[in-house]
């Protein structure tokens, strides 16, 4: 898969952290270093899609039957709250 140039605006503190990790050493160049913060960004957020997905089951089940099929506390809770569905 080849690869492709996609425009981006940074803000100046985050430029400014990317070409320090550049002086450093760090990086190569700037695209590597986005290339490879972008990369360890993704991995960190590989369980998102496994979460909303069963939130969306735990709303189907709420519609299904017509209450909270469980009863969560925490940060969850305030998700569900922020949603209406709580």
């Amino acid at each position: 898969m080849g690869s492709r140039v996609i425009p981006v605006r940074l803000d100046r503190e985050l430029i400014e952290f990317i070409d320090e990790l550049v002086r450093l050493g760090v990086f190569s160049s700037r695209s590597e270093a986005l290339r490879e913060l972008i990369s360890f960004g993704i991995e960190g957020l590989k369980w998102v899609p496994e979460v909303v997905e069963a939130v969306e089951k735990l709303f189907e089940l709420e519609r299904e039957e017509g209450d909270v099929p469980v009863r969560l506390k925490g940060a969850l809770r305030e998700l569900l709250e922020v949603r209406g569905r709580f």
